[in-house]
């Protein structure tokens, strides 16, 4: 039997002070103990480096990093691939908390199939300080029961969560990584941007030889007001513009199959007409910050990789993606209305 893998915890550990200890608390109580955990601190006007130093002056397993502020969780994560000395990364924003036993049922988990460069799990979102971790209230997962008697590629975790209609979950947090695989294909989320697991997950994925599925939830996900990922900002919709755009060189470089191509089509496109365009998302961005990420998002070479993905995706998207075209010519207001009183209302009756 080979022996149990080393995990390094990467905490991102910015202005999440009336969180922290919970988060921090369900690594140390963790059953299995073979771990690092680092406590990446930007500049906080809180307390967060002073809790981390607590941390690490009880436990050795706990070490403090201090850096400057910058505006993303994407330098936390790419701190932990560069940097962490575990064989797989976990990553924990300071303000969400692990089950107890996750590292232990990933390690038996590993223990079974073998090393894996990506291992996927569940997830649960809530607004409380306790969770139902056995697929309660906020259970999220991009994958079904029996998924996880296998081990697939990374390609086929692709179709496989592709099977929801393109409303796959990105979040980097709902998988561990293998450590020398992110390292060996460079994958490193973009610096100060936001929205990073919209662009970073589906390289990662494209790129796994052997991916795995545990049906457990071991992460909880606190949905907070003013929370980086849960504030649809004037600065989240430029990001995501960008995002976009890095996606769609990469899948003009890669050539996918045509399947792969179809599903990431309808992702990319329901996600940035979310933002864009969904009738309450929407309101939390003005008109002109809008149209400046619509700019920005057929800038350059942007309209040719934007028609290019367009044309792989649904029916209703490929329509929609005219109206696009047209609010990126000035025409927004036609735009809005089609997204508003015809889109989405027809998508619900879809559904």
């Amino acid at each position: 039997m080979s022996p149990s893998p080393r995990f390094s915890i990467v905490i991102a550990c910015f202005q999440t002070e009336p969180y922290l200890k919970k988060a921090l608390d369900s690594v140390a109580s963790q059953s299995f103990h073979d771990f690092e955990a680092i406590c990446y601190v930007e500049e906080s006007t809180d307390g967060s480096l002073t809790i981390c130093n607590k941390y690490a002056a009880c436990d050795t397993r706990f070490t403090v990093v201090s850096a400057p502020k910058s505006g993303a969780v994407s330098s936390t994560r790419n701190f932990g691939v560069e940097h962490a000395r575990g064989d797989y990364l976990v990553f924990l924003d300071g303000d969400d908390w692990l089950a107890n036993d996750m590292l232990g049922e990933l390690s038996n988990r590993l223990s079974e199939c073998g090393d894996v460069d990506v291992m996927a799990f569940a997830m649960t979102s809530t607004t409380k300080d306790e969770v139902e971790w056995d697929r309660g209230s906020g259970w999220i997962t991009n994958f079904r029961p029996e998924d996880e008697h296998t081990v697939f590629t990374g390609l086929d975790a692709i179709r496989k969560a592709g099977r929801n209609g393109g409303s796959m979950h990105n979040y980097t947090v709902m998988c561990v990584y293998r450590t020398t695989f992110l390292r060996e294909c460079s994958l490193l989320q973009k610096p100060g941007r936001i929205m990073e697991d919209f662009e970073w997950t589906p390289r990662v994925w494209y790129h796994a030889k052997r991916f795995a599925y545990v049906h457990r939830s071991f992460y909880a996900y606190r949905r907070r007001p003013g929370s980086l990922t849960t504030e649809a900002s004037s600065r989240a919709v430029s990001h995501l513009a960008e995002h976009f755009n890095t996606l769609a060189q990469f899948a003009s470089e890669c050539r996918p199959p045509q399947d792969i191509m179809a599903i990431w089509s309808n992702q990319w496109l329901s996600v940035l007409y979310w933002f864009l365009f969904h009738p309450v998302t929407s309101r939390k961005v003005s008109d002109r910050d809008r149209r400046e990420a619509i700019r920005a998002l057929f800038a350059g070479g942007g309209e040719s990789g934007f028609r290019a993905i367009a044309a792989h995706a649904t029916k209703p998207k490929r329509i929609a993606a005219k109206f696009l075209l047209l609010a990126a010519h000035g025409w927004v207001l036609p735009a809005k209305i089609f997204f508003w009183c015809l889109y989405y209302p027809l998508a619900a009756r879809r559904r």
